[in-house]
Formats: C-alpha cells, structure tokens, sequence
C-alpha cells in the first residue's frame, strides 16, 4: 500500500455547464514532503466546508485503481487527480478498508473516518451529471481520513495498517447503507461506530421526515 500521489488546491471560481462557483477540485500533484495539520495538509483548502474538510474529512482520499474505469466510462483518459483527491492511493480499495481502520504513514497515523460522498461538483468536472450515482452505485466513492498524529508526508511514501476495529463495515457497505442501497437495520449499526465522522452518525440519527 501506497501513495501514488500527493496532490493540494485552492477554491477558484469555474464556469461549468452555464453554472458559475467556487471548488478546490483541481487539485494538482506536488512533490517533496508537505506539512499536515489535524484540519489537512498545509495549503490545501476547500470552498465548502460544509461538505469537505475539517477534522473528520482532513485528508480525501481515492484509489488509483479506479481510474481505467473510469476512463471507460467517461471515454476520455483521466490524469491524477481526476476525483480531487489529497491522496491517490494504491492498494487501498472500498471493499476492503473499513471505518476506524488506523493507518501509518512515516510518522503519521490517521484513520478512516467515512466515505467520499460524491457532489455535483465532481459531476461537472467531468461534463457526466450521473457520475455522482455511479460511483455511489460501484461503491468506488474514495473515503475520509482524520489525522491523530499529525507529521510531514510525501508522494511515494508507503502505507502501513496498523488497527482493524470494525472489518465488517467496508467503505462501500456504509456508503450503499447511507445511500439506502443496502438494509436500512444498517444504518444503527453504522451510526454507533465511535469513529465515524459526526456530520454522518447526525445524518444517520436524524428521524425520517
């Protein structure tokens, strides 16, 4: 497990499909060690914090594996970072890392705090409007790392698990029981991991209107 790429941006505004708007989406890769902070990475920033950053969604994350799907799907070859991502990662798939996983790298540890809810923003990056729904529907959607110890970090550096608390909750499995693709008795389940961000176990609890 690695981290095949490092990449930082900052809110601009865009005109996409008549819509102008703030976003950080392109971000772009850096190279050498950078800075990390419990709230991201030193001179990355987001233009909503509503939906991105913050201690619980400090560093975003996608897997490198993805893309030649993707690729596929859009008809169009994807350069890194076609998801906005800080970290385009390899070896780290939804199916397999799980909420409150710890993780390593040099001398950071960080843990996995929720899945990447895909927006409308990520939809007119890339001209497909239904791109948010498949990736929620392929569980491809990246997910969310909270910094508990906080160190320098570079492209190339390598990933070490260190704690597997909860292994039966896989990114895609909450991801698909939030979308309400999977069981809804799922949702309690979810909302009672101690290490799930709090924006999602509030959205979990909230009664049904």
């Amino acid at each position: 497990m690695k981290i095949v790429s490092l990449s930082l941006g900052r809110p601009r505004i865009v005109v996409r499909g008549g819509r102008q708007y703030s976003t950080a989406i392109d971000r772009r890769p850096v190279d050498g060690p950078v800075e990390l902070t419990p709230e991201g990475f030193v001179g990355d920033r987001v233009a909503d914090n509503r939906w991105h950053g913050g201690p619980d969604k400090a560093i975003c994350c996608y897997p490198h594996e993805h893309y030649a799907h993707w690729s596929r799907e859009l008809g169009v070859e994807l350069s890194i970072p076609s998801f906005g991502e800080n970290f385009t990662t390899s070896g780290l798939l939804e199916s397999e890392v799980c909420i409150g996983y710890r993780f390593r790298i040099g001398d950071a540890i960080l843990q996995v705090s929720q899945p990447r809810q895909p927006c409308w923003k990520l939809a007119g990056k890339h001209s497909q409007p239904a791109l948010p729904k498949w990736i929620v529907a392929k569980g491809y959607t990246g997910f969310y790392f909270r910094v508990l110890e906080a160190a320098p970090i570079a492209a190339g550096q390598t990933i070490e698990l260190l704690d597997r608390p909860h292994p039966e909750m896989p990114v895609d499995r909450a991801m698909w029981i939030m979308a309400g693709i999977a069981p809804a008795e799922g949702r309690a389940e979810l909302a009672a991991l101690p290490e799930l961000s709090q924006d999602w176990r509030e959205a979990l609890l909230k009664p049904a209107q």
